[in-house]
């Protein structure tokens, strides 16, 4: 049997895939990662799906190579593949399906909660100043008290606006590379209450993966 290959499009060497790398060998799939804008894909025929993560840029922007990434995102939903974008991801996912990034009266940074499918109650870390609107036609399935859409879907694709992908390892390189204007390191030491919130995040993450990914 083939082993399945997941295209993955990183855009920051501090932001890379956390704990979808576990997920990913305890289901004995393969993770390509791309840097952009470097290094992009010519085609995603040959993958199983596409994860894009999060990113300091600003959509409004919009370079060359964020337009060759949507072309890509695009292209995904059309073969269709299955697809999860993250914070950016989930921005540039949004554009792609008829919505729009807007600035946030204040941003989301740190661990916030949100709330799922009106019921399960999440802390999640969060590090946003942009929040994203939706048509009416797409399902937001997780919202919170700033912002609205923190988690839609649209057919084969889902988007999450916070970053379940963080694990300690991962906000460490965030503390180191960014000092002071990261919201997490006064999160960092390994108490119960962080130890609970990240045991969370990976059944949370681990199970939507699992669902999202389940014909790779």
């Amino acid at each position: 049997m083939i082993q399945p290959t997941i295209a993955v499009f990183q855009h920051h060497p501090a932001e890379g895939v956390g704990r979808i790398e576990l997920w990913a060998e305890r289901r004995n799939i393969t993770l390509e990662c791309f840097y952009a804008p470097d290094e992009l894909p010519a085609s995603l025929m040959k993958y199983q799906g596409l994860i894009v993560l999060g990113g300091p840029m600003n959509v409004a922007d919009n370079p060359l190579w964020m337009r060759a990434e949507c072309a890509l995102i695009n292209q995904a939903l059309e073969l269709p593949r299955p697809i999860l974008a993250i914070c950016l991801g989930a921005q540039l996912l949004a554009t792609q399906l008829g919505g729009k990034v807007v600035e946030m009266p204040e941003p989301e940074l740190g661990w916030q909660q949100v709330s799922i499918n009106g019921s399960q109650v999440l802390a999640v870390p969060q590090w946003h100043y942009q929040a994203i609107a939706l048509p009416q036609h797409i399902d937001v399935l997780a919202s919170s008290a700033l912002c609205q859409v923190q988690m839609f879907r649209h057919q084969h694709a889902i988007g999450l606006q916070f970053h379940p992908e963080w694990d300690s390892k991962q906000m460490t390189q965030l503390q180191e590379h960014f000092a002071d204007e990261c919201p997490f390191s006064n999160t960092l030491p390994q108490n119960a209450l962080h130890t609970e919130q990240q045991n969370q995040l990976e059944q949370f993450l681990f199970a939507l993966l699992d669902q999202q990914f389940k014909s790779a």
